[in-house]
């Protein structure tokens, strides 16, 4: 897949996200939904504006890097409302790194990866 494709399949998450956050039953529900359409739709812009350029391994360190602050305060909010919204970003990120995969035609590891760019 190229970029332009997995930055289209980003938008279209991020809208689905945002309609389920619509109709969301729960405050915590839609935080969530909120939270993942937000990291979705962000990421999409980024690929397309200022990654655009960017190799695979840069943009892959910026999204590590923005997925360890977003996990960081899920860690920190523990529970509640505040608390979904980060789970939701954090969920959103790990959809990222499916596209990143597939953009760059290897498999990458949350868990691998992240030891090796970000101190925690």
């Amino acid at each position: 897949m190229k970029r332009e494709q997995a930055v289209e399949r980003l938008r279209q998450w991020a809208a689905r996200a945002r309609h389920e956050a619509q109709y969301a039953d729960t405050r915590e529900d839609i935080l969530h939904w909120q939270g993942q359409a937000q990291v979705l739709g962000g990421v999409a812009t980024f690929l397309a504006g200022p990654g655009a350029t960017l190799d695979d391994d840069t943009v892959w360190k910026q999204i590590v890097s923005d997925r360890s602050g977003a996990l960081a305060a899920w860690e920190q909010a523990q529970e509640g409302a505040e608390a979904m919204l980060y789970a939701g970003m954090v969920a959103a990120y790990d959809i990222v790194v499916t596209a990143l995969t597939d953009i760059a035609g290897r498999a990458w590891s949350v868990d691998s990866l992240a030891k090796v760019w970000v101190n925690r």
